[in-house]
């Protein structure tokens, strides 16, 4: 069984819970009338009670009954409120709720409305669903939960795993712009954020789903986990019914993307490091289409996932358009990279938009989801 209350703080050290009808005719009724308060001195003591009559108006409302006060008894007189049995289990099981609302968080500001179950007298609250979780979590009842949820509300089983995933995606690409813009991007520190956060790279840059099959592959010579020859970042896959290999070189987030020096005028040349990361990725194409994947051992594994190489893409992560600081420098860059069909080029801070973007799609699906 439940019970809903309603509580308005009157100090910050106290709030009224609403009136508490014990019994009821149609003219009179007796109500408990609670007070929570933050006792510093005898913390079990946080419930106040006053037991009040009221009277039924002519127009229907319900009205305190005044009361002498005891002070102004004359010797011999006295007062006495009796409670039949069914009036004091009422009384004692609201004792039970108002010490159980006392001890599950006590005075809270403004207006509240919570429920107090017969289970534990656990308090329902919106503030207090997370400190509720992690009780249970604490008491290794963390299956129990999900599949209880996963039986009631599947919806909301839902919602949640996509707010999780929401939250922790919007957390990486905070820290992705925070790592761009303090510069603590080394090549391996690039390699363990990505392989870290493979959804990074979930999307190719023409919305093509990519899966990583190996980090640190090898392109030539063993199979692609052994150990020589041609290395690279990442060997992924396209998703579909017949996939097909990808590689993925990253650099540093502060590569030189032009020298430093015009060639002509309104033509800037690229820099030594995308020149030779461009021939890099090229020849590992290359080494990959015609060695690695036709080697026994991976041809076998591959296409036992319906997995097949046919002029492999390259992606090729470097540099930040940031560099770039006028528009003879711009336009140079992007009639570079788009001249070339392979490796695609993307710079680290188009890398972040799309993750940041990525990030921002979990959300808004979890938004219409709970709508």
């Amino acid at each position: 069984m439940t019970r809903d209350y309603e509580m308005d703080s009157t100090s910050r050290q106290s709030a009224r819970l609403a009136d508490v009808t014990l019994r009821q005719t149609s003219e009179t009724r007796l109500v408990a009338r609670p007070e929570i308060v933050d006792n510093r001195q005898l913390p079990e003591a946080g419930v106040k009670v006053t037991l009040i009559h009221q009277r039924c108006s002519p127009g229907g409302k319900w009205e305190d009954i005044p009361a002498e006060p005891l002070s102004k008894l004359k010797a011999g007189e006295g007062v006495c409120l009796h409670l039949d049995s069914a009036t004091t289990l009422q009384l004692r099981d609201c004792l039970t709720d108002f010490y159980a609302i006392s001890s599950g968080g006590g005075v809270r500001p403004g207006h509240t409305k919570l429920t107090v179950t017969e289970a534990d007298k656990l308090i329902r609250l919106d503030q207090d669903r997370a400190q509720i979780i992690k009780l249970l979590l604490r008491q290794q009842h963390g299956s129990e939960i999900w599949q209880a949820l996963e039986s009631a509300q599947p919806d909301l089983a839902a919602t949640l795993s996509y707010g999780r995933v929401a939250a922790e995606r919007a957390r990486v690409s905070a820290e992705f712009r925070d790592r761009l813009k303090e510069r603590a991007f080394s090549e391996a520190d690039s390699q363990n954020f990505f392989e870290g956060n493979k959804w990074i790279f979930g999307y190719g840059l023409r919305y093509v789903f990519l899966r990583q099959i190996a980090a640190q592959p090898q392109y030539g010579g063993g199979d692609i986990h052994g150990k020589g020859g041609q290395k690279g970042d990442y060997l992924a896959t396209t998703e579909g019914q017949l996939k097909f290999t990808v590689l993925v070189e990253i650099k540093r987030p502060d590569t030189e993307l032009l020298k430093s020096r015009i060639y002509r005028a309104g033509a800037w040349p690229p820099s030594d490091e995308l020149a030779g990361a461009i021939a890099q990725v090229q020849a590992n194409c290359r080494k990959w289409e015609l060695e690695g994947s036709r080697s026994e051992a991976n041809s076998e594994a591959l296409q036992g996932q319906s997995i097949f190489t046919a002029q492999p893409k390259g992606i090729l992560v470097i540099g930040q358009l940031g560099q770039l600081d006028d528009n003879a420098r711009r336009t140079s860059f992007e009639l570079l990279r788009r001249s070339i069909s392979n490796p695609e080029i993307i710079t680290f801070d188009e890398l972040y938009q799309r993750a940041k973007f990525i990030a921002e799609q979990g959300n808004q699906r979890l938004v219409r989801h709970v709508a």
